[in-house]
């Protein structure tokens, strides 16, 4: 166990060293009380009591906490647009302002989201805000690398408008960004009107398709579905929400089967179709490292962050542990989050069901996304799902202690380093 440790260590920290990653994970870390709320909004909404329902829906309280959700969550895209570009100026000391090149970033994005000009005189303009959430995040880390790469390049050339040093600091800093920035915008600028003119329309579509359209070769059965949940939390992994991208496609794949189980589980008559994308669920991603932590962990963050977000993420919300762990861009969960519980999950359950010790999913799983992950068990396939799901879960768990362990004396290591400072 102690070998297998220092192993992942080591992995962990040759990975960790990378400065893209390294500024990636800034960036989410500085995003993590937004990311927090939103998700405590999500979870407030998304409670699947009627009465409850009612309450917030007469009292308006439903209309504060999806306005919320809109404004922190819903707008991630927007915020790593910048933070992502800020944490990158920080990083390489590309400007005087790291203010300035995620400002730049930012406008950068913006110029590149398609809006609707409305035809009648002087009325506003609007922004949809499809791509300034989720969808657009992965482009966003992209245009904010580019800017911060255009902004190092004037700085090694020493292109910029220098003042006379009578001028306070804080100006100068912001004139010296004007040639890197009117050149990022410009470019952007360009960018955007080449897309208008293609079948994608906005570069947003373009990097979404690349993620999305090479899994439409996907074929509905077991393997697929495999894949298919790998790559889902692959892109979790990379802050992308994998959700988002990956479950249109399952949906598109899958629905038609469980409709057809669904409606055989109705009419009481055996259903049809042995793999209907389904799998006995552990939850959404976060809860098994987590529960393992709380038992494992003595590093303060690692406790102060598995306290804090077991909670919601027994109820579907995983963003506190994503983000405030992480493990997101965290190398050493790789292999239990991408790699392990998916495939526990997937093939566990379809031999469960090949040799008898589980139903076929009756289709009524989909109404539990944001209950415990025992409720969807059971309403997917009965008292049986009940119980292998909660050995599936304790097998899940098990299979995260090597790794929690390693990432834990990691945060211990770096938490003695800096008391001794």
């Amino acid at each position: 166990m102690n070998q297998l440790i220092e192993k992942l260590t080591a992995i962990s920290g040759k990975i960790a060293q990378n400065w893209v990653i390294h500024v990636i994970m800034n960036a989410f870390m500085m995003l993590l009380p937004i990311t927090m709320l939103g998700s405590f909004a999500a979870l407030f909404k998304g409670i699947g009591i009627e009465s409850y329902q009612t309450l917030i829906t007469s009292t308006g309280a439903v209309t504060v906490l999806n306005t919320i959700y809109q404004w922190t969550t819903g707008m991630i895209g927007a915020y790593l647009a910048f933070l992502v570009a800020y944490a990158f100026a920080q990083h390489t000391k590309c400007a005087r302002s790291e203010m300035a090149v995620g400002i730049t970033s930012l406008a950068c994005f913006l110029i590149c989201t398609p809006y609707i000009i409305p035809e009648e005189p002087f009325a506003p303009s609007t922004l949809p805000t499809t791509w300034l959430g989720s969808q657009g995040m992965f482009s966003a880390i992209i245009i904010s690398f580019v800017v911060g790469g255009i902004y190092l390049a004037c700085q090694k050339g020493h292109v910029e408008i220098k003042l006379p040093e009578q001028v306070p600091p804080f100006i100068s800093a912001q004139f010296s960004s004007l040639i890197p920035a009117a050149i990022a915008m410009v470019l952007f600028g360009i960018v955007s009107m080449v897309f208008a003119g293609t079948e994608f329309g906005t570069i947003h579509q373009l990097v979404y398709s690349m993620i999305a359209l090479p899994l439409q070769s996907v074929s509905s059965n077991v393997f697929g579905y495999w894949i298919l949940m790998v790559f889902l939390y692959g892109l979790w992994f990379l802050g992308i929400h994998g959700g988002m991208t990956v479950g249109p496609i399952i949906m598109m794949l899958f629905m038609q089967l469980q409709m057809e189980n669904l409606a055989a589980f109705q009419a009481g008559t055996p259903m049809p179709h042995l793999c209907s994308g389904d799998a006995l669920t552990f939850g959404t991603g976060s809860i098994p490292m987590l529960v393992a932590a709380l038992f494992i962990m003595k590093s303060e963050q690692g406790k102060a962050v598995s306290r804090m977000a077991v909670l919601p993420a027994l109820f579907g919300v995983d963003e506190p542990a994503y983000f405030g762990m992480p493990m997101i861009l965290n190398p050493i969960i790789f292999i239990p989050w991408v790699l392990g519980a998916p495939t526990i999950s997937v093939f566990g359950t379809h031999a469960l069901k090949l040799i008898g010790l589980l139903p076929y999913a009756n289709g009524t799983g989909g109404s539990a996304a944001n209950l415990p992950f025992f409720m969807g068990n059971l309403m997917s396939y009965g008292t049986p799902g009940l119980i292998w799901g909660c050995v599936m879960f304790a097998i899940i768990v098990l299979m995260y202690v090597p790794f929690v362990k390693a990432y834990d004396k990691q945060l211990l290591d770096a938490e003695n380093a800096s008391a001794q400072e």
